[in-house]
């Protein structure tokens, strides 16, 4: 048996007794690296479709829930419950009639301003009347959209019914309007018919300058707290989150990805996502002392003198805050520590405390981004000025500076996409008195909304490259060494 075995060995090439088993180890380990290639390379693919459907999705949504064409929610026949219809012109807000498309037949009709309703700012949304539960289909309201004056409920037998807000449980404990509707909804086709498009090119041009000056404010801030990226690696991180502004709710809610992709490019994790908080924070309130500053200087009008109160308001409530957190004194006074003690997730808690101390030792870096964020926000109203100019608004140029701050503040609460309705509420009250009409403060915010969200939509080409992917093992260790050697080297 010694020679066959002998032979058998030499036949693959392993003559030495102690090998015998050796092409079989080598079979199976081949099988496994063939199988980790695989699933490797089925990871990737994964990811690169994930990638694609989400930035696809992201932007067929977008694009998808934009009024192309006017509508309004109109009552054609006695159910009296509302159907969604185009306007071939949008027309005004105060019109006493209104030519609508006939859903039914294709044809024009003319519709009565009566028949045209609000559109309720929820959907599915139901009303107490008289402690009876009933959906919500519209409501008219006032000129200013401030005030109820009347609901359209369902009534038991599946019709519409008006009744009074006297039937109606508002207030506290009720109903009540977060995001108030013009009653017509000015389309995007209407607003570029009427405007000058060499405005609109001028307001669309200078936008990215604020995209490249955040990336900037933002990669400061992340060196801070000891988090050094490269600074295209920083400009990929911005365009991921301000592609999903464009479909999260208000006009921030991208920081909330952006927040999670630049934790997984560093092991300093939350004050990855503490740089974040930061810079939003100095965005807004660079936009307060900007609105603030410019309604104070034109305190004959009452809509600035009311900006420039708030403004001062906010302003003072952080400069107390601030105060509060950074003297020693005044935190014990008020016993910060010990209220940050009683918090659930205290290694989150610490981690992000300790990230604020790390800034409020750098005020002079605060103070540059808190200044780098006039700029853009000097850029946004610009935007907007020209995009007002476009459409012919009778607004002075130094009233949009006021407005314009308001209106992009507003925006920034996280209720509903792009803050659609919210923008539109403060634009039409603090437009109004100048003789600016709804559908004119309405296409202005629409104006503003589209140029952000057009080149918000170009971060859909960071994603569907994957420029911002999560790090893999070794690119996190070596970021890791790099900001061990920094730290030394500080």
């Amino acid at each position: 048996m010694a020679p066959h075995r002998v032979t058998l060995a030499r036949k693959f090439g392993h003559t030495h007794p102690a090998r015998r088993d050796a092409p079989c180890c080598d079979f199976l380990a081949g099988m496994h690296n063939d199988a980790a290639s695989m699933s490797s390379r089925t990871k990737r693919v994964a990811l690169f479709l994930l990638r694609w459907t989400i930035a696809i999705a992201g932007i067929l949504w977008v694009v998808l829930n934009l009024n192309w064409r006017s509508r309004a929610l109109a009552i054609l026949d006695s159910s009296n419950k509302p159907r969604w219809v185009e306007l071939p012109n949008s027309g005004e807000e105060t019109d006493y009639s209104f030519v609508c498309i006939d859903p039914a037949t294709g044809g024009q009709i003319t519709v009565s301003r009566d028949k045209i309703v609000n559109e309720p700012d929820k959907k599915n949304l139901t009303v107490q009347v008289d402690g009876a539960a009933r959906p919500l289909l519209g409501l008219h309201l006032n000129n200013d959209l401030t005030a109820f004056q009347e609901f359209l409920v369902q009534a038991p037998d599946g019709t519409g019914q008006w009744v009074t807000p006297d039937h109606v449980k508002t207030g506290p404990g009720g109903y009540e309007l977060t995001i108030p509707h013009p009653r017509i909804q000015v389309g995007v086709s209407v607003i570029v018919r009427h405007a000058t498009p060499s405005y609109l090119w001028v307001a669309i041009l200078i936008f990215p300058a604020t995209m490249l000056i955040t990336t900037i404010r933002w990669h400061e801030l992340l060196r801070v707290v000891d988090v050094h990226l490269r600074p295209m690696r920083t400009f990929a991180l911005n365009m991921v989150g301000s592609f999903y502004n464009a479909f999260m709710p208000g006009t921030t809610g991208g920081d909330l990805l952006k927040a999670y992709y630049v934790a997984k490019q560093t092991h300093h994790r939350m004050r990855a996502v503490m740089s974040v908080l930061v810079d939003r924070i100095v965005g807004l309130l660079a936009l307060v002392i900007l609105g603030g500053a410019m309604a104070a200087l034109q305190w004959h009008i009452p809509q600035c003198r009311w900006v420039a109160g708030v403004s001062a308001a906010i302003l003072a409530a952080v400069a107390v805050s601030l105060l509060i957190f950074y003297s020693p004194t005044l935190h014990r006074v008020f016993l910060i520590d010990k209220i940050a003690a009683r918090l659930p997730m205290q290694s989150t808690v610490q981690t992000g405390l300790e990230s604020l101390n790390i800034y409020g030792r750098r005020p002079g870096t605060l103070l540059l981004a808190l200044a780098g964020s006039i700029p853009v926000h000097m850029v946004v109203v610009s935007s907007a000025m020209f995009c007002g100019k476009a459409f012919h608004l009778p607004i002075q140029p130094s009233y949009y500076w006021t407005v314009v701050p308001v209106v992009v503040l507003s925006g920034s609460i996280p209720i509903s996409p792009q803050g659609a309705g919210v923008m539109e509420y403060f634009a039409i009250v603090l437009l109004r008195p100048l003789g600016v009409t709804v559908g004119q403060a309405v296409a202005l915010t629409m104006s503003i909304r589209l140029v952000q969200i057009l080149w918000n939509l170009t971060g859909g080409i960071v994603v569907l490259r994957g420029g911002f992917h999560i790090p893999t093992q070794t690119e996190q260790k070596q970021a890791e060494d790099e900001d061990e050697d920094q730290a030394r080297s500080g």
